[in-house]
Formats: structure tokens, sequence, C-alpha cells
């Protein structure tokens, strides 16, 4: 008998380590995320002719596994079980549409249209300036400013800056085109899940735009880089971190 009663506890308590191993390891949570997932990037691009390879390139080398898709062949419903996903500049706006309003995938924004799109910003609130190097650091305390304060340079020469103009208050502006002022030209920006668009309605997932006009890649500076990574990073983690 007490064997018995001693193999029973045995069992007992490995099904409980088993127990606690799912549930903080890799699986999935309750809301869905899970750290492989937070790995796994969605890039929407156009059918051809772009910087994406050079994107697709530098986040393979960062570790995350990609698949790009072709606007015109996107659903929300493609990205289940991506931990972000990417808007490229190249992308054609009408075949997003706001597609990604609904979507409990975080999304970063290149295209600054797509993000007007999905009421990052109002309606043609945006635009791009050129011949610009840096950008003004606004919120240094944010993930997303990579630890970098002041103005940054974003570019090793001269390039275009995309921008949304006056994101909705509850977004965090993280970095603006540096003559703006006042923070009406927002170059880096950020929703926290939960947070209200210009729509005042609850943006379902992290949302972040990111300047990234295509053919500019090419031109970024390693704290450009550093920039663009915290983005990525901050909206895949999914409110974990």
């Amino acid at each position: 008998m007490k064997r018995l009663l001693a193999l029973l506890a045995a069992a007992v308590m490995i099904v409980s380590i088993m127990g606690c191993s799912l549930s903080t390891g890799g699986g999935p949570s309750s809301d869905g995320y899970s750290e492989a997932n937070a790995k796994k990037v969605m890039l929407i691009r156009k059918k051809e002719g772009s910087g994406d390879p050079f994107i697709i390139s530098h986040l393979k080398k960062l570790g995350y596994q990609v698949m790009d898709i072709v606007d015109s062949d996107f659903t929300v419903e493609k990205a289940n079980g991506y931990g972000v996903i990417y808007v490229s500049e190249s992308v054609n706006s009408s075949k997003i549409d706001v597609k990604l309003k609904s979507s409990t995938v975080p999304v970063v924004y290149a295209k600054a249209q797509a993000a007007s799109d999905a009421g990052l910003v109002g309606v043609q609130k945006f635009g791009q300036d050129e011949e610009l190097k840096t950008v003004q650091i606004i919120d240094s305390k944010h993930p997303i400013a990579a630890g970098l304060k002041d103005t940054v340079a974003l570019y090793k020469e001269e390039g275009r800056v995309s921008y949304g103009l006056f994101p909705a208050k509850e977004a965090s502006i993280i970095a603006q085109v540096s003559a703006s002022g006042d923070n009406k030209k927002a170059a880096i920006f950020a929703y926290e899940k939960g947070a209200k668009n210009m729509s005042n309605a609850a943006v379902p997932a992290r949302q972040v735009f990111f300047s990234m006009p295509s053919g500019e890649e090419i031109k970024l500076t390693d704290n450009g880089w550093k920039l663009f990574d915290a983005a990525i990073e901050w909206a895949a983690l999914s409110g974990k971190k």
C-alpha cells in the first residue's frame, strides 16, 4: 500500500510539473500570445519591385521567421499565429483598406496611408518630407526609443521621412520630424492594446507607425536600425513586456 501511495504521489507531482511547464513556456496564453509566435513576422508587400527584400533579410538575421505576402492576397485570417504584421510602404493601400483595423495580431505600418485607413491618424492626415537625416526623440522612455534621446541621425545621407499628423491623444509619440515642432509630424508613434484611436475605438492589439519609405532602407544608420528593431520587438511582444 505504501508503495502504491508513493507511486501515486510521484505521478501527481509529474503532472503538476508538466502543467507548470506548459503554462510558463512557449505555448499560447489565454489571449493567444506565445513566445514562439513573437518571432514570426508576416510582411505585406506589393507584387514586385521595392526595398522589401532588404527588410526581410534584416529581420531574418535577427532570428525572425518571415512570411511575405502580396497585398492583394492578404487576409487577416492568414496572419493567425504570427507575432506581428509588417505593412511595407510599397503596398497598394486600396488592397489593404481597413482590413487591419480589427486585427488581433499587432501591426507595424510603414505605409502612412494604411495607418490613416486604420484610424491611427485622421483621414489624409499624413505626408512625407524630403532631404532629411534626423528625427527628434520625444518619448525617450518608451521601449521603441531604444534608449536614444534628443536628435538622432536616422540616415547616413539625406532621405525621405514619412509622418502622421497629430495621432490620437492616447498614442505615444516616440519621434517626430525634427523641424516640425509641437509633435505635428510624428515619424514614429505607437498605440498600446486598448488605447483609443482617432475613431475613439480601442485598438485590438499593439499598433505602430514607423517611417520606412521604400528605397530608404539602405540609408539607415545603426541608430535608425535600433529604432526599427525596437518597434518590431515591442509590437511582437504583445504587451507581455
